[in-house]
């Protein structure tokens, strides 16, 4: 359900999150893809950085939305609410365990790396605080409004 005011603009308290739209979620995506096309091809040597940490701590910030928005058209999210510390710590929980765990030790893909975990989780904790200081940012006043 959305709140507006009787001359139909959004109120203030209006913050929906924007999903694939959002800034957060933009800007990760596009590093994401900066990286894997022009960055790690044109690095001559290995970069465990690049190469190894750098999309592992955009996890988060990309892949979360998309859940999220899957979530809400299925009904099982109550609203668009820009993402909650509960619902980043469940996935981070989820995501870890299945490709640090399921994936080296049952599917005998990828390695046991306890930094990628500490990547995710750095890239889950800067995007929910992103997320959170947009949240709290009241809607900008109308100027025009006389």
């Amino acid at each position: 359900m959305e709140f507006v005011r009787h001359d139909n603009r959004p109120s203030s308290t209006d913050h929906r999150f924007r999903y694939a739209l959002d800034p957060v979620f933009l800007v990760c995506l596009a590093l994401y893809l900066l990286n894997r096309a022009v960055i790690k091809p044109s690095l001559h040597s290995y970069s465990p950085f690049f190469h190894g940490h750098f999309d592992d701590g955009l996890l988060v910030p990309v892949a979360l939305p998309i859940f999220l928005f899957v979530y809400r058209a299925l009904g099982l999210r109550p609203d668009n609410a820009p993402p909650r510390w509960w619902e980043i710590a469940l996935h981070l929980a989820i995501w870890s365990l299945f490709f640090k765990w399921f994936g080296p030790v049952v599917l005998h893909r990828s390695v046991i790396d306890p930094v990628d975990v500490l990547a995710y989780i750095a890239g889950g904790v800067a995007a929910w605080m992103l997320w959170q200081r947009h949240a709290g940012r009241p809607a900008r006043p109308d100027m025009n409004r006389s």
